[in-house]
């Protein structure tokens, strides 16, 4: 008796593992942003790295839609190309 007859469950499995894929890619983004950008408050970068690592699924999709409203301004560029 076999657990798994063979041609059984293997979308489920090859749909879960495109999945953590795609997870995995959001994870390494999001804590590759998390470390080299720069927060407003000093230990905020400690605690979203934090919150990465020991929530992966709700810290990283915390990370992504709240981390634009938390870190510095940056500089835009705005060029004058008007002679003055």
């Amino acid at each position: 008796m076999d657990l798994i007859a063979p041609g059984e469950g293997l979308l489920f499995w090859q749909i879960s593992f495109l999945f953590c894929l795609i997870y995995l890619g959001f994870w390494t983004y999001a804590l590759f942003d998390a470390l080299s950008s720069e927060f407003r408050a000093a230990h905020s970068k400690f605690m979203w790295v934090l919150a990465i690592f020991f929530a992966p699924v709700i810290g990283t999709f915390l990370y992504l839609s709240m981390a634009k409203n938390i870190r510095k301004d940056r500089r835009n560029f705005n060029p004058s190309f008007s002679k003055k």
